[in-house]
């Protein structure tokens, strides 16, 4: 991505980047969160069908997040077999054994609902307006100050479906703990940013996905292939063990938080 000629297009379109990340108070209210919908439809129309290949190489992310949901299930599925076979569990596989299978099936169902409600005419809207997305779309990465809109960073825009800045969105507000109603926040993106009923399904689907709860459970099955790996690389056990034991206990803390929001019947 050429940094320069893009930072320039976004200022002819009222877009300011700023280099450096914002404050912002972490006690946000319904009226907060509201606002920040509407900055990031407003973002998207500004730059909707803003054709920026001859300006800079920025990379198409359309449909992977869905694919790379489906390889990950199947990762799961045959680690959840074989945690299943073990006779000694530690307390992290004691909670994969509780929930893994529930969550698995919810994330099966979610991704069937998915296709199953027009996900290919997202797609291909998507890719005929020339979608772009800002990635991270929080408070500390973008504002409006004046009425100008800022930026802290582009690293993260893609090509990609609106849609996946509000599920961004989302996901972030819900790992603070932050009191939301994700379908009142759906609603008003997408009847603000005038889409069709198969975007709402989409970020239904998307919603009801566990990603958080999977995510951490995938880094625990590579963290244990890793150790197999490396046991014979690391002379120092001491320092090897309190390295795994804290790596451990960030992913048990994460698998529990994640199940407080995940575990609940959302949508589907």
């Amino acid at each position: 991505m050429d940094e320069l000629l893009i930072n320039k297009y976004l200022n002819k379109k009222g877009i300011a980047i700023m280099g450096q990340g914002f404050s912002y108070d972490k006690n946000m209210q319904r009226n907060d969160i509201v606002s920040q919908v509407d900055l990031i439809i407003e973002f998207h129309k500004l730059l909707l069908g803003g054709n920026l290949t001859g300006l800079s190489k920025i990379k198409s992310t359309i449909g992977r997040e869905v694919e790379s949901y489906k390889v990950q299930i199947r990762k799961l599925q045959k680690n959840y077999s074989y945690v299943s076979s073990k006779t000694c569990t530690n307390e992290i596989e004691n909670i994969i054994l509780s929930n893994g299978k529930i969550m698995l099936e919810k994330a099966n169902k979610a991704i069937n609902y998915i296709y199953e409600h027009d996900y290919f005419g997202v797609i291909r809207r998507s890719m005929n307006r020339e979608e772009i997305c800002l990635g991270k779309v929080d408070k500390s990465n973008l504002r409006k100050n004046n009425e100008k809109i800022e930026v802290c960073t582009i690293k993260g825009m893609t090509y990609n479906l609106v849609e996946e800045d509000l599920y961004n969105y989302i996901k972030k507000l819900q790992r603070k703990e932050i009191n939301i109603d994700e379908e009142e926040l759906i609603k008003l993106f997408v009847h603000g940013s005038h889409l069709s009923f198969n975007s709402f399904d989409y970020l239904r689907g998307l919603c009801s996905y566990p990603k958080d709860f999977l995510k951490f459970w995938e880094r625990y099955r590579d963290s244990r292939k890793d150790n197999t790996r490396e046991i014979y690389n690391i002379q120092n056990e001491e320092c090897k063990g309190s390295r795994k034991a804290r790596n451990d206990e960030q992913l048990l803390n994460g698998l529990k938080k994640s199940l407080k929001y995940e575990s609940k019947n959302f949508i589907i």
